[in-house]
Parts: C-alpha cells; structure tokens; sequence
C-alpha cells in the first residue's frame, strides 16, 4: 500500500473507526496496523479471503465518504498547521487563534 494512502487512512480509521461495523474496524486494523495480508484476515476472522477485501474495500469507502461530508480529518489538520506558525512568534497568537476559529466554524 502506498505510504501516503496508508497514513491517510489510518486518520480517517482514528476518527471515524467508531463508526464502522466491529468486523470493519478489525479487518481494517489488521490491515493497517498489523500488516496482514488478505489471507491472514481472513483467516483470523474465520472469513473468506473475498469477504475480507470486500470488508475492507467497504470500510475504506466509507471512511472517504464521511470525510468528504464531514471534513473532521481536514480541519484538524487546517488546525496542526496555525498551531504550528503560532509557535515560533508570540505576537501570532491572537492571529492564530482567529484562523482557528475560521476553521472550526467553517461549513
């Protein structure tokens, strides 16, 4: 899996994981964060090796489609990035925090 995709996708699993169904969120797990193959899943969860990619093709599409709905993953990074430039200049600050604002309550 390509890194950025990966790393992507582990965002969107911290966030929104709790949302998907509880065989969504272990095969995709399994997927991410222990590396499994297809094969491994499937056997771990007493699935078929289709079962699990579908399981995991699903999950992947549904994280994407609430991002792109809810853009929490988005923001929070819109808001790593302010609190970043704030750091280095004090004088920042009230700069700062108005973006951050401008952030949180933009629709």
């Amino acid at each position: 899996m390509q890194t950025e995709k990966h790393f992507a996708l582990l965002l969107l699993l911290d966030i929104y994981g709790p949302l998907l169904t509880q065989k969504q969120q272990e095969a995709l797990d399994m997927y991410l964060n222990e590396d499994l193959s297809l094969s491994e899943i499937a056997e771990n969860t007493g699935i078929s090796r289709q079962a699990a990619q579908d399981s995991i093709k699903k999950a992947e599409q549904r994280l994407q489609e609430w991002e792109a709905v809810l853009g929490i993953c988005r923001k929070r990074q819109q808001i790593e990035a302010v609190l970043q430039q704030m750091q280095p200049d004090a004088g920042s600050m009230d700069a700062g925090i108005e973006q951050i604002r401008k952030i949180l309550w933009e629709e």
